[in-house]
C-alpha cells in the first residue's frame, strides 16, 4: 500500500501542473506552445527514468510497425486534455477543472469497458457499476451548484460571468473521455512494446511532434504574452508532474491493479484541485473551498471506488 502514495502524489500534482501551465501561457501567449513546453520537459525527465527502470531506450520499432495505427493516438489524447486542462483552468477554476474530466473518464471508461474498445477486457454492466456511476455524477452536480450559487451559471470567484460557461465545463467533460481513451491505448501500447514506460515515451513523443507542428501553424496567430518581470523558475516544472501521474499510474497499476489506480488517481486529482483553489497556488484566482465541494468530491470517490473495484 506503500507505493499507492506514488499514484496518489501524481493526481494530486496534475491539478497543479495545470495551473503551471496556465500561468506559462499566459508567459508566452499560446496554450499550445505552452503544452509543447511541457511536453520538452517532460519528454527529458521521462527518458531519463525509463533509461534508469529498463537500461535502455530502444523502444521496439517493428512491433509497432505491425500493431494497429490506434496505438500512436495516445500521444494526440494527451495534447487534448493538456491544452485543454489550460484554457479551462482560468474559466471555471482548479476543482472543476479536475472533476469534469474525471466524470469524463467514467463515462469513457464504461463505454470502453463494455464495448471492448481499444482490445481492453470487455466486462458487464452490473447494477452496482450504475449505482457508481450516478454517485460520480451526483458528486459533481453538488461540486457545479455550490460554485454556481444554486443553478445560475456563476463561475467560482462569485464575481462575474463567464461566456458559454457550460459549455466550457462540457468541453472539460470531453478531456477527461480523451484522458481515458489515452490511458485504454498507452495499455495495449505497453503490451506492444512490452514496457508502460516505453509506452509513455512514445505516447510523450507523438504529443510533443503533433505540438511541434501546431505552434509553427499557429505562430502568427499567439498572443503577445504577459511580461511581468523574470518569470519564476516553477513555470518550466509543469512536464514533471506530468511524468509524476504517468509513472505514479504505472507503478500503483502494477502493485494494485487498473482498478483502484484509477480510484487512487482520480482521488489525487480532486484533492489537488481542491488544494490549489483553497490557497491560489502558482499564481491561480483563489477560490474558497466550502464543505459543499468536499462533500461532492467525497461523493465522487465513492462512486468511483463502487465502479471500479467491485465486480
Amino acid at each position: 500500500m506503500f507505493l499507492s502514495i506514488f499514484g496518489l502524489a501524481g493526481g494530486i500534482g496534475m491539478p497543479m501542473q495545470t495551473s503551471i501551465n496556465a500561468q506559462l501561457g499566459k508567459r508566452v501567449g499560446s496554450p499550445f506552445t505552452a503544452a509543447m513546453i511541457n511536453f520538452m520537459v517532460g519528454l527529458a525527465a521521462l527518458l531519463i527514468v525509463t533509461f534508469a527502470v529498463e537500461r535502455s531506450l530502444m523502444i521496439p520499432v517493428d512491433d509497432l510497425m505491425e500493431a494497429p495505427p490506434w496505438v500512436m493516438t495516445g500521444g494526440v489524447f494527451a495534447v487534448v486534455f493538456v491544452t485543454g486542462n489550460i484554457l479551462l483552468m482560468p474559466r471555471i477554476g482548479s476543482v472543476q477543472t479536475a472533476i469534469l474530466p474525471a466524470l469524463g473518464q467514467i463515462i469513457m471508461g464504461t463505454l470502453i469497458d463494455t464495448f471492448g474498445w481499444f482490445d481492453s477486457a470487455q466486462k458487464d454492466m452490473t447494477w452496482i457499476r450504475t449505482i457508481g456511476i450516478v454517485l460520480v455524477f451526483s458528486g459533481v452536480l453538488i461540486v457545479i451548484l455550490s460554485k454556481s450559487g444554486g443553478i445560475k451559471a456563476v463561475t467560482a470567484t462569485g464575481g462575474g460571468q463567464v461566456k458559454h460557461i457550460w459549455l466550457w465545463r462540457l468541453f472539460g467533460v470531453v478531456i477527461g473521455m480523451c484522458m481515458a481513451s489515452q490511458t485504454a491505448v498507452n495499455s495495449h501500447l505497453g503490451v506492444v512494446v512490452e514496457s508502460r514506460f516505453f509506452a509513455a515515451v512514445v505516447n510523450f513523443t507523438v504529443g510533443l511532434t503533433l505540438l511541434i507542428i501546431l505552434h509553427f501553424l499557429l505562430l502568427k496567430k499567439k498572443g503577445p504574452g504577459v511580461k511581468d518581470g523574470k518569470a519564476p523558475a516553477w513555470i518550466l516544472t509543469g512536464g514533471l508532474f506530468g511524468v509524476l501521474f504517468v509513472v505514479g499510474n504505472i507503478i500503483t497499476a502494477q502493485t494494485l491493479g487498473t482498478g483502484m489506480a484509477v480510484v487512487i488517481l482520480l482521488t489525487g486529482l480532486m484533492i489537488g484541485g481542491l488544494i490549489v483553489d483553497q490557497f491560489g497556488l502558482f499564481r491561480s484566482k483563489q477560490r474558497p473551498v466550502g464543505i459543499r465541494e468536499v462533500a461532492g468530491v467525497a461523493v465522487m470517490v465513492a462512486g468511483a471506488l463502487l465502479f471500479h473495484t467491485i465486480l
